[in-house]
């Protein structure tokens, strides 16, 4: 049996593939580009946020939520699962999107 926090309160049966897949890709991102390098990013004081911003607004995470301007206007589920896997990472990179 799994203990993760969604197989103990079922929360996917809640949400969309669509929400799975966002999901799935933003935690893929946080693993892979994010985590490494957040603690080296801490003892530096040192963020490379213009290159991040960059790379989030590739992903259609940045305004993902509002509506017009070229944002995606997307469901305020979706954008929580995206801050959620932000946040897991560090809590000033969530605040970036």
């Amino acid at each position: 049996m799994s203990t993760t926090i969604e197989s103990l309160l079922d929360l996917d049966s809640l949400l969309t593939p669509e929400d799975l897949e966002l999901r799935t890709m933003v935690r893929q991102f946080g693993e892979q580009r994010l985590r490494p390098n957040i603690a080296e990013w801490f003892e530096t004081g040192e963020v490379p946020v213009r290159d991040l911003a960059v790379e989030i607004g590739k992903l259609g995470l940045l305004g993902m939520h509002l509506q017009g301007y070229g944002c995606g206007g997307s469901t305020a589920t979706a954008y929580g699962l995206v801050c959620q896997e932000l946040e897991a990472v560090d809590s000033g990179l969530r605040s970036l999107v």
